[in-house]
């Protein structure tokens, strides 16, 4: 069994009910009817009250600025001042804990204690390893099953424990840091904090240690490039543009340090994963080219486009882009986008940023960028605790249920996404009010769209009614893939 991660209910209303985890996922509790545990008539929680993330065996809860604050092991953690409303008490940044094993959560009359299973598992092939297979670790490779021990006839060293987990990049112990229960090749937080503004550097000293235990191997693809310059840092990685050395051919290069310890069976999972996303090929889709990972570093070769993306060009405009030139940038992008749907795929990251664009205004091409990246490595668990305290940005483009439904995004949560980013483009502003010192996830749960006629009156009608329905809060009531958006922005442009 793969770890996991469950809530059990033991005092409350909901005595005895079980909610488990077994991927990346998150979990709202309150009085609303939107959330995974929902306690109406409980007058000490809040509309929304904490939200908990899993990325098995890890776990962060996070309080949503309750009234009455949420209790971890008889500790308050976040909560109202005394007098404050909802909206001033999410003007703080609320406390985040990490959870373990047995820890006790606490709100009103319901109490839940958490259950986290972590196993050892296979460093080849990721099978959990048995009681006597773990007697017989082999030393350098920590646990192997039988069936992996089987292809590897030297003699086993027997030990009470396998050698603990070092840093794939400056060697020291990080037993502790990589996570309760995680195994795999891990870079410390350390590397990675000198890494995240240059991870290419990170990247180069995997490959050179690589080089040395290859044995005839074939080298990883990524070889083959040579970095010219840095085009942009985010969140997940950087993006640099390379030149092939066999033929001088440019190309994007998206280099992603994950930030737990990553499993063979995870990292072939997701590279599998990428070799699906390959196989997208529109006019309006950066084509991704090669992929592959080195430790916990992971590689993407792109298609390069030379006239940057929409936030160059929001800027360039001066904070706003005129509504033809905006509007005609987005039709192209649902091109795009409308065909991924097609496909069953859906961006789940959509924002200025990932809109990258070739060639000149009168010639332009747009192309979505990204596709899958962020929702395959959020999954694959990669990417840490995204939502609570190591949240990266505020979600100015992420629909209300992309924190409710974390796992299952469809492409209606697309459509909000570009509606938004349309809306940015011609207003300067984003959809929802979100001040800076306003706790985004509480933004996201409880802001609703602001009419985009009350930003701007000069917006026309037509397209600000098909703008306002794509960010429609209840997605039932939106456009229900790109397609529809697309045709609706058609209309309205006539």
């Amino acid at each position: 069994m793969s770890a996991n991660i469950k809530l059990e209910v033991i005092e409350g209303s909901m005595s005895k009910k079980e909610f488990q985890f077994q991927e990346h996922d998150t979990f709202v509790f309150g009085r609303a009817p939107d959330c995974h545990a929902c306690l109406p008539n409980d007058d000490y929680v809040s509309r929304h009250h904490f939200l908990l993330e899993a990325n098995p065996p890890d776990a962060c809860i996070r309080d949503l600025g309750s009234l009455n604050g949420t209790y971890v092991n008889g500790k308050k953690i976040g909560a109202r001042n005394k007098g404050e409303g909802p909206e001033q008490g999410a003007q703080r940044l609320q406390a985040e804990v990490d959870l373990s094993d047995g820890d006790r959560i606490k709100v009103g009359e319901t109490t839940l204690v958490v259950r986290i299973h972590a196993p050892l598992t296979c460093g080849q092939c990721g099978a959990e390893i048995t009681e006597p297979e773990k007697r017989s670790w082999r030393r350098g490779a920590g646990y192997l099953c039988w069936v992996c021990q089987a292809k590897r006839p030297e003699k086993a060293e027997v030990s009470p424990e396998p050698a603990s987990a070092r840093c794939g990049k400056c060697g020291k112990t990080v037993a502790d840091e990589a996570g309760r229960g995680r195994q795999g090749d891990y870079i410390c937080t350390a590397c990675r904090g000198k890494a995240e503004q240059n991870p290419w550097l990170a990247l180069e000293d995997l490959l050179a240690k690589a080089r040395l235990k290859r044995n005839g191997e074939p080298q990883p693809v990524i070889e083959g490039y040579e970095m010219i310059r840095q085009l942009g840092v985010g969140g997940y990685g950087a993006v640099y543009l390379a030149r092939r050395k066999k033929d001088g051919f440019l190309a994007a290069v998206k280099v992603m340090l994950a930030k737990v310890a990553v499993q063979e069976i995870s990292r072939k999972k997701f590279l599998h994963e990428m070799e699906v996303l390959k196989l997208l090929r529109h006019v309006n889709i950066v084509a991704l080219l090669e992929c592959g990972a080195i430790g916990s570093a992971f590689y993407f070769v792109m298609e390069y486009c030379d006239a940057g993306d929409v936030t160059d060009l929001i800027a360039r405009r001066g904070g706003r882009v005129p509504v033809a030139e905006a509007t005609a940038i987005i039709v192209q992008a649902l091109e795009g986008l409308a065909y991924a749907h097609a496909k069953g795929v859906v961006h789940r990251d959509l924002k200025p940023g990932n809109l990258l664009l070739v060639g000149d205004r009168v010639n332009r091409k747009v192309k979505l960028s990204d596709f899958g990246l962020a929702k395959s490595f959020d999954q694959a668990g990669f990417s840490g605790m995204t939502l609570t305290g190591q949240f990266a940005g505020t979600p100015l483009f992420m629909p209300r249920e992309q924190v409710l439904n974390y796992k299952r995004v469809k492409p209606v949560s697309d459509v909000w996404s570009i509606a938004a980013t349309l809306y940015f483009m011609v207003t300067g502003v984003p959809p929802r009010n979100a001040p800076k010192e306003v706790d985004p996830l509480a933004v996201v749960l409880g802001g609703d769209a602001v009419p985009i006629r009350e930003r701007d009156r000069n917006i026309p009608k037509p397209l600000a009614a098909a703008i306002d329905h794509a960010l429609a809060v209840d997605h039932k009531k939106r456009y229900q893939n790109a397609t529809e958006f697309r045709d609706a922005l058609a209309k309205a442009l006539r």
